[in-house]
């Protein structure tokens, strides 16, 4: 049991806990990678690139290719709290998203808080989506079909990028995102001290990404004054996680603006369990709702 907030966990939770405590003590981000990775879906490409950023540097990029052609592309754009993550590691849900949907997907790197905090971050995924808008159809991929998605601050970006935007992304899918700064909501005080992330953790981040900008809500969605114009989405939240309530705050103001949105919180699992497939079996399953949503968002 999860004493904190009195509730059970997923068979395969307490077992991702332990590897994650070792992991964390080796502080090693490729063996935290390729402990995740193993056993990952075989997809039929991966082409390890650049695309040019906002201010015109190089930014790391990977290509998931499903092997259809012209297929449409996810942009995915990584969590880790505006300050870390990478491709690396996220390269598990990548690669399930790609074989079950039949997409492709175009994982980003961006440049990162507090040496670059907001808006360096969100100007990149911008200018990720222009080149690959761009250069897509000369890849074998179909620029007319691009949806965006992410987790954590990846899918607060993706947010982000779908309001300066409206027309831009034919779809969302997003995992447990950051769309509020309400640090006293009920599930940032349920779970305050929880695994995954804890309330005191994103006031940090906040402060290292964005310590100005109040409610913008290009940092913070959920204070948009309309969202009518996002395309159809998919949110998928934690149970045991202090972003809960704004997952399930966010999904109640799509559908009130008239957004075709899908909301799932997955019970038993701590936030940044998406890329823990290999013991966790309601990983794999949430990344199976992500890929539906692809396919339905393709009609196939």
């Amino acid at each position: 049991m999860n004493d904190a907030a009195n509730q059970p966990f997923a068979p395969g939770m307490t077992e991702v806990l332990t590897e994650e405590a070792r992991l964390a003590a080796l502080e090693d981000p490729a063996a935290t990678a390729a402990f995740w990775g193993e056993g990952a879906a075989e997809v039929a490409g991966i082409e390890d690139m650049t695309y040019p950023g906002a201010d015109g540097q190089a930014q790391a990029a990977r290509l998931y290719r499903s092997g259809k052609e012209f297929a449409p592309i996810l942009l995915y754009v990584h969590g880790g709290g505006w300050v870390g993550g990478s491709i690396a590691l996220n390269d598990p849900a990548c690669r399930t998203l790609v074989a079950e949907s039949g997409w492709n997907v175009f994982s980003i790197s961006y440049r990162l808080a507090p040496r670059y905090p907001f808006p360096a971050g969100l100007n990149d995924v911008q200018a990720a989506l222009g080149w690959l808008a761009q250069n897509a159809n000369s890849m074998g991929l179909d620029g007319a079909r691009i949806a965006i998605g992410g987790a954590s601050a990846g899918a607060n970006l993706s947010m982000a990028a779908a309001l300066l935007q409206p027309g831009a992304f034919v779809g969302m899918l997003l995992y447990y995102g950051v769309y509020d700064r309400d640090f006293d909501n009920e599930s940032m005080l349920r779970h305050d001290t929880d695994p995954g992330i804890t309330r005191t953790r994103v006031q940090e981040i906040f402060q290292l990404y964005a310590p100005d900008a109040g409610t913008d809500p290009l940092v913070t969605p959920l204070h948009a004054k309309n969202l009518s114009g996002l395309p159809p989405a998919c949110l998928i939240a934690a149970e045991i996680d202090v972003l809960r309530s704004e997952n399930e705050a966010m999904a109640a103001r799509l559908r009130e603006a008239g957004i075709n949105t899908d909301f799932h919180i997955e019970p038993g699992v701590h936030h940044g369990f998406i890329n823990r497939g290999r013991l966790l079996p309601t990983a794999r399953a949430c990344l199976s709702r992500g890929a539906d949503f692809l396919k339905r968002l393709s009609g196939t």
